[in-house]
């Protein structure tokens, strides 16, 4: 049986987040097919296997972080320890801690890169960290990113291309079963009626700032659930504004899917390459909700297609984005069959247990080269 070892910074749980669900995802369905473990770090000093949504995770002890890559001495130690019990070795990037660690320990295993997104803030960073990262990544037998698109306006892979299999990312659409009607009616007495919905980490490449400014201009009540380090400077701007913007902070699951189902339409107002799919675009498709998104460049457009599953806007278009979610809240024969068209394509094409089956068939190639 092959033995197959992810490699990230966190785990869901207890780190809620797009690659860290991704990664628990592939975890829970490759384990039928292979032995599965995971590489993390503990956000503590303290180093210890763990057992997270069924998976074996060893948590590395770490000193903090710093531009939100873990500083953990001792992770190529463990990397290279862990990985000569491992065929085929997942490095999900960007990933410093990780990337530095190979390269260093250069550990056993046929390397793997979940390709999940450029690195766009950091750019000063970047002319250090840059030549370390395509250094790592020239080691992959294989780099699977997430969408076509990002492979064509990525500037890293762009010289990567021959190595590159497009895999998206995918949910659980069973998850999403509809709630019973009272708890979605007691959503919407709650919001003052219909309401628009965002749900997701508050971070700066969310664009939540211009879904704040376009809440006057939006024809319902605005949603915005989730927490991060945006979140205060938010609810301040909001009480500017003059529109109900409601802060319910992070949901458990069983309430995000009774405020998924309960919403007219989600919102993706993301502003940065570094969104480069968008986990919550698909989770809202699949409870039948048309999206309006933005332009990036990225999978999002994949994620959501324009005029099919909903409509895509520029970013930082503030207008746009509430003109757009207007047109879907004023035509209910509209909203219902972008919808109804994203949520089939959901159940047709990202099904979790589907995509962990095409990854793990490409590892399988790998690791019989």
């Amino acid at each position: 049986m092959m033995r197959i070892l992810h490699v990230y910074k966190d785990f869901d749980p207890p780190v809620r987040g797009g690659i860290e669900r991704h990664i628990a995802l592939m975890c829970r369905y490759q384990r039928e097919w292979a032995e599965v473990s995971a590489l993390t770090c503990s956000r503590s000093m303290k180093t210890a296997w763990a057992v997270r949504d069924g998976t074996r995770v060893l948590e590395v002890g770490e000193w903090g972080r710093f531009q939100s890559a873990p500083v953990a001495p001792s992770f190529p130690w463990h990397l290279r320890r862990l990985s000569a019990q491992a065929e085929v070795i997942v490095v999900h990037v960007p990933n410093p801690t990780a990337e530095v660690a190979w390269l260093l320990a250069r550990p056993r295993g046929r390397l793997i890169v979940r390709y999940h997104s450029d690195v766009v803030r950091q750019a000063a960073a970047m002319r250090v960290y840059g030549p370390i990262q395509m250094q790592f990544l020239r080691q992959a037998a294989m780099i699977l990113p997430t969408s076509e698109a990002y492979v064509r306006t990525s500037p890293v892979l762009g010289a990567l291309r021959e190595r590159c299999r497009v895999v998206p990312l995918g949910i659980v659409p069973g998850a999403f079963a509809t709630p019973p009607p009272a708890e979605m009616e007691a959503l919407r007495a709650r919001y003052g009626g219909r309401f628009v919905l965002f749900s997701g980490r508050h971070r700066y490449y969310k664009g939540l700032d211009f879904l704040v400014d376009a809440a006057p201009a939006i024809h319902a009540p605005v949603v915005i659930a989730g927490d991060g380090p945006d979140r205060e400077g938010l609810i301040a701007k909001a009480k500017d504004v003059g529109a109900p913007i409601h802060f319910p902070g992070e949901l458990s699951d069983a309430d995000l899917v009774a405020h998924l189902h309960a919403c007219e339409v989600f919102a993706f107002p993301s502003i940065e390459r570094s969104e480069a799919f968008g986990m919550s675009i698909l989770e809202a498709q699949a409870c039948g909700k048309p999206v309006v998104a933005t332009r990036l460049g990225t999978g999002v457009e994949f994620a959501n297609l324009d005029g099919e599953t909903g409509f895509n806007v520029p970013p930082r278009d503030t207008q746009a984005l509430a003109d757009a979610v207007n047109r879907l809240l004023d035509d209910a024969a509209l909203r219902e069959r972008l919808g109804g068209q994203a949520r089939e394509r959901v159940l047709r094409e990202f099904d979790a247990r589907e995509i962990a089956r095409r990854e793990f068939d490409l590892y399988k190639d790998v690791a019989g080269r």
